[in-house]
């Protein structure tokens, strides 16, 4: 496969602090999280010539479909190339795939990726509400004859794919709480998460069900956030003020509900699978050349389907692999999500740019208090619906 990155690199990552903004815009949150990025690339709104944006769709929010034009003329910026791919939570990982496209091909040296959402303030449940109610849209005909008459949400999707899981594969309760344990632990070391109170594997299983079998704690959290990317052609590197971080290999896929005949846990670590199956041929790397990982951990599910799926474990493994302490920064063979995730630290709806961030501090070492020693190679991979059984995937390989 030919090694399409050529040199891209991440010259700056934000994130905004907040996880509660009642005073904030999602247009406030966006730009203040762009300029953070181009601040710390050491570059301007000038140099932008490239913008992938998108809105946790919410009541009020940006008008549907226009979110990357409405967002560019709120920075007062003139973009070369413009997108707002609609895959959820993988969103962003397909914009960094577009972004680096877009710059191989000459059509722009310096995108800027960047999000803001204030679903937490503005009680928007993004995970227990059916797709029309989600998008202000009505029904589509076709797919969901197959899903929304029988009034599933994102929740309930999840807990049919977590009792699927435990059928075939033995996955228990137990070791997805210990999902979460981790998360929480790591959390803790994050001044800026969410929640950073320690947990136990009781207090995930005592906390109260969702969507059997999975309990509240197996949820993630629901805040408010933004964070910016800025991704430069190699020509753009000495004009940084960073470290820059390579795009080594990209990979993206998807999964649909197939008229009702998918097996929708099967289906979802094979989704992930061809997704890093091309990141690391396009990288040249493999599992065993990875040092963190960040895992879009919506649900303590997503964790195990994703370690299965990216070949850290055999399938149907991936519980015992995350049980087994493997995740953890203290002494885990594949220390995840060290800022604490979804589960703890922040999920404002599309958390998928957030992996990126925390990647980028891994790899320059500046993660302050969670630092993974001795990082070179970090793996985002990151799944998104356009509803329930309609999802792509994502996955990303950085390295320095």
């Amino acid at each position: 496969m030919m090694a399409i990155p050529g040199g891209v690199a991440i010259a700056g990552a934000y994130e905004h602090p907040t996880r509660f903004a009642p005073d904030k815009s999602e247009w406030q949150i966006n730009a203040e999280s762009a300029k953070g990025a181009l601040d710390d690339a050491g570059l301007t709104p000038a140099d932008v010539d490239a913008f992938f944006t998108a809105s946790t769709a919410s009541e009020g929010g940006y008008l549907a479909g226009c979110a990357s034009v409405m967002m560019a003329d709120y920075l007062g910026i003139k973009p070369n190339f413009i997108d707002e791919t609609d895959v959820g939570g993988a969103s962003f990982g397909y914009y960094v795939n577009r972004a680096v496209l877009a710059i191989q091909s000459g059509m722009a040296k310096c995108a800027l990726i960047s999000y803001g959402a204030n679903t937490r303030s503005r009680k928007i449940n993004v995970g227990t509400v059916g797709y029309n109610q989600l998008s202000i849209q009505e029904l589509l005909p076709t797919p969901d004859s197959f899903e929304q008459i029988y009034g599933t949400t994102v929740i309930s999707f999840m807990g049919m794919v977590a009792n699927r899981y435990m059928r075939d594969y033995g996955l228990t309760s137990e070791q997805l709480a210990s999902v979460a344990v981790t998360m929480r632990e790591h959390a803790a070391l994050n001044p800026d998460a969410m929640y950073r109170d320690p947990i136990t594997i009781d207090d995930v299983l005592n906390s109260p069900m969702i969507a059997s079998p999975l309990r509240r704690n197996d949820c993630c959290v629901i805040s408010d956030g933004g964070a910016a990317l800025v991704l430069v052609h190699p020509d753009l590197i000495p004009d940084t003020k960073k470290k820059p971080v390579r795009i080594l290999g990209f990979g993206e896929s998807y999964m649909g509900h197939g008229g009702g005949h998918t097996d929708w846990a099967a289906e979802s670590r094979e989704m992930v699978k061809r997704a890093c199956d091309q990141a690391y041929g396009m990288a040249g790397l493999g599992p065993k050349d990875v040092d963190t990982a960040m895992i879009y951990d919506a649900f303590t599910l997503n964790v195990p389907i994703d370690l299965e799926g990216a070949g850290f474990c055999k399938v149907g493994e991936g519980g015992a692999f995350a049980a087994d302490g493997n995740l953890r920064l203290d002494g885990g063979s594949l220390p995840t999500n060290p800022d604490g995730g979804g589960l703890s630290s922040n999920h404002p709806g599309r958390r998928g740019i957030f992996l990126f961030v925390e990647a980028v501090r891994q790899l320059r070492e500046e993660a302050t208090g969670r630092q993974v020693e001795g990082a070179k190679v970090a793996l985002c991979t990151a799944t998104g619906a356009a509803f329930l059984a309609r999802r792509g995937s994502a996955a990303h390989l950085l390295g320095v």
